[in-house]
Parts: C-alpha cells; sequence; structure tokens
C-alpha cells in the first residue's frame, strides 16, 4: 500500500508540473502574445546593442567606415528578426498587431539604412530620412506594446 501511495503521490506531482509549464490550455492569444513578446525582447536587445554602437561614433571611437561596417552587420540581423516574425502564428483578428511589429522593424532598419547613407556621404537629407524612420518605427512600436501589455 505504501507503493502505490508513493507511486500516486509522484503521479499528481507529475501533472502538477506538466500543467504549470507546458499548459496546453493556452489561449491562441496568449500563444501568440508570448511569441510576440520574445521576439520584442529580442528587438529590444538588438536596438539596445546598436545604439551603444552609435554610442562609440558619437564619442569617436569610431569613425564612419567602421560605423557603416557595423551598420550592415545589424541590417542584417533585423532582417534576420524581420523573417522570424513574418512566420507568427496570429489568431483571427490579430493581423494588425504582428504588421505593426515587423512595419517598426522596417522601418528602424530604414532609419539604419539612411543613417548609413548619411555616414557614406554626410548628406543631411538622409540623416533626416534616418530620424524621421525612427520615429515611424517608434509609433508602430506603440500599437504592438500596448497589445502585448494588455495580453500579457
Amino acid at each position: 500500500k505504501a507503493l502505490i501511495g508513493i507511486i500516486i503521490s509522484a503521479a499528481v506531482v507529475v501533472s502538477i508540473v506538466v500543467a504549470i509549464f507546458f499548459n496546453p490550455f493556452k489561449s491562441n492569444i496568449q500563444v501568440f502574445t508570448d511569441s510576440l513578446s520574445v521576439l520584442v525582447s529580442k528587438s529590444q536587445e538588438l536596438t539596445r546593442k546598436y545604439q551603444e554602437e552609435v554610442g562609440k561614433w558619437i564619442m569617436k571611437k569610431h569613425d564612419n567606415l567602421t560605423m557603416v561596417t557595423i551598420t550592415d552587420r545589424y541590417l542584417s540581423q533585423f532582417e534576420d528578426l524581420e523573417n522570424e516574425a513574418r512566420n507568427l502564428s496570429v489568431p483571427n483578428g490579430h493581423e494588425n498587431i504582428k504588421n505593426s511589429f515587423i512595419r517598426s522593424l522596417e522601418s528602424e532598419a530604414a532609419s539604419y539604412e539612411h543613417f548609413k547613407n548619411y555616414l557614406i556621404s554626410g548628406n543631411r537629407t538622409e540623416d533626416q530620412l534616418s530620424n524621421d524612420n525612427l520615429s515611424l518605427a517608434y509609433q508602430y512600436e506603440r500599437v504592438y506594446a500596448d497589445f502585448v501589455l494588455k495580453n500579457h
């Protein structure tokens, strides 16, 4: 009888652990929110690291050519993240959330592309386009950020 009690107790513990960590009853919206949150974290980290490099350029630790090379490296990482986002499964009625995240990434990458052009050419119009695209990225970010905050 003691062995049966131990087996039942172990089964209950395993069932609780499985229910906590592998909840099969998560809604499609919760799965989407969790997946989007992971991508948002990756995006934030990528942005933070790139901005650190821009800070080094501002402090004259990087010259323009070095910053162009760094920018190219980050642009390819943003492209990878965009592709990951495009493959995200979306519950009906929430396509705009996914699209706002993708547009935010695209706008941020466009900002860095224009910044790179500014570094190469010195053309102030490219610098302004870079700033404009970064502002646009922030506007898109507000759409999906509100969704994540409400559903997490």
